[in-house]
């Protein structure tokens, strides 16, 4: 299908050029200010290219039936140039972003800034570079490049495909620049090294031939969690209202069974497998032990420990872009573009914890509980019990257990860390060609026609790395046999585990130590170990052998033909002649995964057999050697299969997929009075699976008279789903639960074998007034819009885990009150630790919840925008009062049924935190105000920001329960010193505000918020 597009679209280009179709872009006028071409000095704009957001009719006007707002470059370097992610963040019409340097919002995402028009989701936006396809993952937008960005606050899916329900942000870049540009900033972060940046900008050409190209560099510096007063408010847990969230209850501090001699035949529980208890659980701490590293001692078992000072708030991350653009004039009557840009992401160290918590081990029993057997040979096991006065133990097993807490991971950051450092790196790359034309008289009854022909092509390249311990590699150090150099042969391959007593321990064989004694301190809090004994410590390269990078690399493609026709229709209206555009598009969409690992990509068996034996005890047989059959549950073996060999996460074998789309759609403008204009538009699309979508969009703008205009649109939209979703395929992760004291568990994703593409209904209507202000030489404009949106079978998860684990453990104190699936149909959704007991916790029961992926019930937002500008002359200069606002009413999810069983009968979400939906903040009101005074060559400009507070919506009292207003202040002053050269000083936040409370793992929502607190910018442009 590749080549066959490409084919195609490479013999439509050769069609055009060879049959010489002279054609004239007619140059129609565009309703929106343009920033000054080149600002100041050398650089200069000297070719003009129509780029227009939300149809394809030749001379539509930005300003017409459908709400644009325009951000042009004049704009931004006013604002002090903002990052894309400061931007992204700053739209009122946007809700929670990706793209903080951090981990708890995705690894794979640090970096990467994706646009979440109306907060319904960043893939419900679709995202264009000069009106063709690109990436959700803009890196690659040339910032310094960009004359103006166009966000339509619309449906458009009718006139783009699929992906455009939320809306479309077009990035529209620079034309005919000549002349050469640098453009530098740092920023100046309390605790941090600062951000900084560089962009280099050139051009050449005349009126018919320019080409433009950019360089720029991006640096994000560390700042780690305490550095910021507010993270502090987690860990101090003996302070009334402290922040739980990032305390863990699966520790290396744990409370441990002294065994008996094994059994002859193991079975599947802890007993049986390991030997009966001689003992009751010894504690390998004591509450003032417990206290001296940091941790919180909740029970003879268990020493939570707080893992947020292991991460940063923000992570060490570099950004680099290239962009090169040719425009050219082929004919009089011929236009072609082409242009590519590039972006990578790279986070060398993006830190998590010391390691993963143990959700299942290589124990016969499932479950979190008792996985791991220590012998009463393991040196460190004896020098335990004798500390301890244990007596007749074999040997001992955890109750939880987890491989680094306290004490922190020295060996899995290159120096620079006490966590397991993930890397990022993501690759994003563009190339798209268009000719863009009239015919002319040769083309008979065609002439006037225009087309526009474009073939775009987008490829990213995702890898990063997420490690985890292989617990048979843990199982085997804590017997004596660790390390990569230990080769002693298995005296006995009937019995699990290698079995040689002599060697253990021995040529290059080593122990794994996982008592208190091993680590000397919590080196982030500066806190020294009572327990440690000195040499008794673990070393690097036995650390770093029991852990699997888990490295994947993702490259997803989508090549895009583009073909249309526009022109007028020779029948005339009282309003003028009906125009009109037809087109098609066809896009051939490729993912492919590959995973290095053959731990990770599930095709290495495990290296024990996987039906349990036995030689222990004369005369006693062996079982049966041979593994047990996959679908068995007590398989254990490390295909795609089974469990896999990781304590938390699963294989993950590499995949492959295909989409292909092919749509055609129509478009009519019907100006049906001077002050009345109605458009009208509808597509087919159809998508290989035998998926098919019909769309229609009908929009209108009425001059009422002088000042008022009124505008509306009202139509159909649809996602599909996602390239790599395959039925029946099962994605695993980790979710915090709350009924588990906000522990990180296993969550399993199971996608429905029937998907179907998701639907939506918008429809907006708004006012605009345009007159003088207070006097006549004052300039007023206000812009009212209502929308509403109405989603349908929405692609995604059907219930959260958190929430049905809050439904399954809903008795007093997060308790089960029922063990009858019957009664509770959820219960087959829980993998219990050790079965299910009327009035047990949800603490340590449970460790894994699974929940479908496929067809929600879909949510309805509906809202209002506002923009307010007022400019007038003040003294020798010139004043602008800009107002941005978005006030949601509505903002709820339709009801979700699971097995049978009303998870929700329909969400509110509006004006809560939504942590049910992974921390998504439905703010009511976001609203920005801006001053902007030009004098001469000086600019003043000063700008609050404001978003709503949200609340909790968890059960019970939490941290930052009610939120509280954010509120900032931004100054900016730029002073152009000559024609060529300018200077810009900016102060954000300038009173130092710090984000809302939020019971999340930094103590606030890093979706919506920002740590830093108050920065100090300068930034220099030369021209030349």
């Amino acid at each position: 299908m590749k080549s066959s597009l490409r084919g195609a679209s490479g013999a439509a280009i050769l069609i055009a050029l060879a049959g010489g179709a002279p054609v004239v872009w007619a140059q129609e006028p565009i309703a929106v200010e343009q920033a000054e071409a080149g600002e100041t000095g050398a650089g200069r704009d000297t070719m003009d290219r129509i780029v227009v957001t939300g149809s394809h009719i030749r001379g539509t006007p930005l300003d017409a039936a459908l709400p644009v707002e325009v951000h042009s470059r004049q704009d931004l370097i006013d604002q002090g140039s903002p990052t894309a992610l400061e931007f992204a963040k700053s739209l009122t019409i946007s809700g929670p972003t990706t793209g903080e340097s951090y981990y708890f919002g995705g690894p794979a995402l640090t970096g990467s800034v994706n646009y979440n028009l109306r907060g319904i989701g960043a893939d419900k936006t679709l995202v264009l570079l000069n009106g063709r396809r690109m990436s959700q993952n803009t890196s690659n937008i040339p910032s310094i490049a960009l004359d103006r960005l166009e966000i339509l606050k619309d449906g458009a899916a009718v006139i783009y495909g699929a992906d455009a329900t939320g809306g479309v942000v077009n990035f529209i870049t620079r034309d005919g620049f000549t002349g050469l540009e640098v453009d530098a900033q740092y920023t100046f972060i309390d605790g941090s090294d600062g951000d900084y940046s560089i962009g280099i900008l050139g051009g050449f050409g005349d009126d018919r031939v320019s080409f433009m190209w950019s360089a720029e560099y991006e640096h994000r510096s560390r700042l780690s969690t305490l550095d910021r007063d507010f993270t502090y408010a987690s860990l101090d847990p003996t302070q009334p209202g402290y922040n739980p969230a990032p305390w863990s209850t699966l520790t290396n501090l744990a409370g441990w069974t002294p065994r008996g001699a094994l059994p002859v035949i193991p079975s599947a529980t802890a007993a049986g497998e390991f030997g009966p208890p001689v003992s009751g659980i010894v504690s390998d701490f004591t509450p003032e032990s417990c206290a001296a590293v940091g941790g919180r001692y909740d029970n003879v078992y268990t020493c939570a420990y707080n893992y947020i000072p292991y991460y940063n708030l923000v992570e060490e991350n570099e950004i680099y872009r290239l962009y090169a653009q040719l425009d050219a004039e082929i004919t009089d009557r011929m236009d072609f573009h082409m242009d590519a840009s590039y972006g990578q992401v790279t986070s060398p160290q993006v830190f998590g914890s010391p390691s993963q918590p143990v959700i299942r081990g290589p124990a016969m029993a499932a479950g979190l509980l008792d996985q791991f057997y220590v012998p009463i040979s393991n040196p460190h096991a004896a020098a335990f019990a004798a500390a301890n006065g244990v007596a007749g133990a074999e040997g001992f097993t955890p109750l939880t257990y987890r491989l680094l807490a306290h004490g922190g991971n020295p060996y899995m950051s290159d120096g620079v860390g006490y966590g397991v450092a993930d890397r990022v790196d993501n690759q994003v790359w563009r190339v798209t060609a268009a000719l863009t034309g009239e015919f002319s008289d040769w083309a008979g009854i065609a002439e006037g026609i225009g087309y526009d022909l474009a073939v775009t092509y987008n490829q990213q390249i995702a890898y990063n790395t997420h490690p985890d311990t292989l617990g048979y590699r843990l199982q085997e150090a804590l017997s004596g046999f660790g390390g990569p150099n230990c080769n002693a042969p298995d005296l006995d391959p009937a019995r699990f585990g290698t079995q040689n007593p002599t060697a253990a321990g021995q040529n290059g064989c080593m122990w794994w130590n996982p008592f208190s004694s091993a680590f000397a301190g919590q080196p982030e809090l500066g806190l020294a170990n009572p327990n440690h004994i000195a040499g008794s410590e673990n070393s690097g390269e036995l650390t770093r052998w029991l852990f699997d990078p888990r490295a994947t690399e993702t490259v997803s493609s989508n090549l895009t033909l583009d073909l249309v026709f526009n022109g007028m229709s020779g029948i005339a209206l009282p309003g003028g002649e009906i125009g009109w555009a037809l087109g098609g598009q066809a896009r051939q969409l490729e993912s492919r995964e590959t995973i290095e690992s053959e731990f990770f990509d599930g095709s290495m068996p495990c290296p024990w057999p996987d039906g349990y034996t036995s030689a222990n005890g004369a005369g006693s047989d062996n079982l049966e050697s041979n593994p047990h059959p996959t679908t068995d549950p007590r398989f254990r073996g490390c295909t795609p299969d089974g469990p896999g060999p990781y304590v938390l996460f699963a294989t993950n074998p590499p995949d492959y997929a295909d989409q292909q789309q092919y749509s055609f759609f129509g478009e009519l403008q019907l100006p049906l009075l001077d002050n009345l204009d109605v458009q009208a538009a509808a597509r087919r699309e159809e998508f290989s699976g035998g998926l098919g979508a019909t769309v229609y969009k009908v929009s209108g703008r009425w001059d009422v008279w002088g000042p008022l205009t009124l505008r509306g649109s009202y139509g159909t939209n649809y996602q599909t789903p996602p390239i790599g979703v395959t039925p029946g395929a099962v994605t695993v992760g980790a979710r915090t639960f709350t009924v588990a004291a906000n522990n990180w568990l296993g969550a399993h994703f199971i996608t429905d074998s029937d998907l179907e593409p998701e639907t939506a209904k918008s429809w907006n209507i708004g006012a605009i007034w345009q007159s003088p202000g207070f006097l006549p030489d004052h300039d007023f404009q206000l812009i009212v819009d209502y929308f509403d949106i109405e989603t349908e079978g929405e692609i995604g998860e059907i219930a959260d885990p958190n929430q049905i684990a809050s439904l399954v453990f809903n008795g007093p104190g997060n308790t089960i009150t029922t063990c009858d699936p019957n009664q509770q149909p959820l219960l087959n959704r829980i993998t219990f630790n050790s079965g299910c007991t009327v009035g047990m916790s949800g603490v340590g029961s449970f460790s894994l919840v699974s929940t479908r992926f496929g067809n929600g019930p879909g949510q309805t937002t509906n809202g209002f925008d506002v923009q307010a500008l007022y400019e007038l002359p003040l003294g020798p200069g010139n004043l602008a009062l800009n107002v941005t606002a978005t006030l949601i009413t509505e903002l709820a999810t339709g009801p979700t049924t699971l097995d049978g069983v009303q998870v929700s009968d329909g969400d509110d979400r509006l004006g809560f935190l939504n942590f049910a939906t992974f921390a998504q903040a439905a703010p009511e009101l976001r609203a920005n105000f801006n001053a902007n005074y030009r004098l001469d060559r000086q600019n003043f400009r000063l700008g609050v920001n404001f978003v709503s507070a949200v609340q909790d919506e968890r059960p019970g009292i939490q941290y930052g329960e009610d939120g509280e207003d954010w509120i900032t202040a931004d100054f900016t002053y730029r002073f152009e010193i000559s024609e060529a050269f300018a200077l810009t000083a900016t102060v954000a936040n300038m009173f130092d505000e710090a984000p809302p409370a939020a019971q999340q793992e930094f103590g606030y929502d890093p979706w919506m918020a920002n740590p830093l607190g108050r920065t100090f910018e300068i930034g220099i442009r030369k021209s030349f």
